[in-house]
């Protein structure tokens, strides 16, 4: 292994140890660059690597002019699996089942179907199909960010579900961070439903993307009385 892989793993590691243990707290400034390099005796491509994956980890927050600081982390809220009609917030908070608000981000007509769309919804890459982006919000703040592709077919040829949802989780992107008030490089879970209709004329995929830190998604079968 590089030792420049090494080292940036090992001031990382630290870093991540004073937070767990408390010898940095909530709302602490981090060392400056130079300060970091000689308490380590690490170069700064060192210290910038091993702040990006603590910054991606939630466990350290940029502010611009004021340096780095420890991110206060939540306990992360329950969020329950929701209806799944058009229009319907995916996920719901697991203390209010209402007052969910939508605002869309983005509607089109007709865009060009994503690769991992078009491969979801078994139709050709560029085909025409419907997009629409929400943010659904609870007392002001957003919950989940939602992207819904939606495609008529004449004839589905597949012994396709009715529904299937996968999980994944990744870093945040830029404008999904600024969209749920978090930042770049957060880690997010990301719900993808790929659907059908009954009649199998309607395809859709709907991805839902929360942040990791705040929100833990929950799925529950009601017992039969």
């Amino acid at each position: 292994m590089p030792r420049a892989t090494t080292a940036y793993r090992r001031v990382a590691d630290t870093l991540r140890e004073q937070i767990k243990d408390g010898t940095l707290k909530p709302g602490d400034r981090i060392g400056s660059l130079s300060e970091l390099q000689e308490q380590f005796g690490v170069s700064d491509t060192v210290i910038l690597e091993a702040r990006k994956v603590l910054v991606a980890e939630g466990l350290l927050q940029p502010r611009a002019g004021d340096g780095t600081y420890v991110r206060d982390r939540p306990i992360p809220k329950r969020l329950l699996r929701n209806g799944t009609g058009p229009g319907q917030p995916p996920f719901r908070p697991e203390e209010d089942e209402g007052a969910l608000f939508p605002e869309v981000v983005e509607e089109a007509g007709k865009v060009a179907a994503p690769a991992e769309v078009a491969r979801r919804l078994g139709i050709k890459p560029g085909r025409k199909v419907v997009r629409l982006r929400q943010i659904f919000r609870h007392d002001g703040a957003p919950i989940q960010l939602v992207t819904t592709h939606v495609a008529k077919v004449a004839d589905l040829r597949t012994a396709a579900p009715l529904w299937e949802d996968e999980l994944s989780a990744r870093p945040a992107t830029d404008s999904e961070g600024r969209a749920l008030e978090g930042v770049a490089g957060h880690l997010v879970t990301v719900v993808t439903r790929t659907e059908r209709s009954e009649s199998g004329r309607t395809l859709r995929v709907v991805e839902t993307v929360v942040l990791a830190d705040r929100f833990t998604v929950v799925y529950q079968q009601q017992g039969q009385n």
